[in-house]
């Protein structure tokens, strides 16, 4: 039975939140079939941003071990993340507000992102690249992938969905933006416009 260490279904914002969307990078979080693309597409639209998946930026190998059912180490995530991060950094310094859908499931790979900000301290979580945890439960997630699965949308199989879950690590310091994801896409959005952006 799959298990997720979350059960909240609510919205815990941040301490501190800049209204100025230009200078700042959001990153779509959570585990696969949370909905990132979907939410991180409308709310490219809807901030004039520009949206990144970071799905296409994976390896070959990458993307090849995870149709065959295999867990990526962070020797295949290390160099990914480390691409993304530079891909946010020009964004930020071309002012395009870039919006990520990104799994960024632990802390260390998040710092790896928020070094995108020049100004980042590490371990201080005060950086330009804000996180947004799309939050939903496993059985929700568990029919999400494999109805893509049987649709042949992705390359992620439903089986490595326990695994993500294991690997899900939210420290409140950081001070992630969590919010259900099984509500409306469209009330999603307006929530991140409003308390994120």
């Amino acid at each position: 039975m799959l298990s997720t260490s979350s059960t909240c279904n609510c919205i815990i914002g941040f301490p501190e939140m800049a209204s100025d969307k230009k200078g700042k990078a959001i990153v779509l979080m959570g585990v696969s079939g949370a909905g990132k693309s979907t939410i991180g597409q409308m709310l490219g639209r809807a901030v004039n941003g520009r949206f990144l998946d970071a799905d296409d930026y994976h390896s070959e190998s990458n993307k090849e071990k995870m149709r065959n059912g295999i867990p990526l180490a962070d020797e295949d995530r290390v160099p990914w993340l480390e691409t993304l991060r530079d891909v946010l950094r020009r964004g930020l310094a071309d002012n395009e507000a870039p919006i990520l859908a990104c799994s960024a499931l632990q802390k260390r790979y998040r710092e790896i992102l928020r070094s995108a900000d020049p100004n980042y301290e590490p371990g201080s979580y005060a950086s330009v690249v804000k996180f947004v945890l799309l939050d939903v439960g496993a059985e929700v997630l568990a029919a999400r992938l494999e109805k893509r699965a049987a649709e042949g949308k992705h390359f992620m199989p439903a089986n490595l969905l326990q695994t993500q879950l294991d690997l899900l690590q939210i420290d409140e310091a950081e001070g992630v933006f969590k919010i259900d994801a099984t509500l409306d896409p469209d009330n999603i959005v307006k929530i991140v416009q409003t308390f994120v952006i």
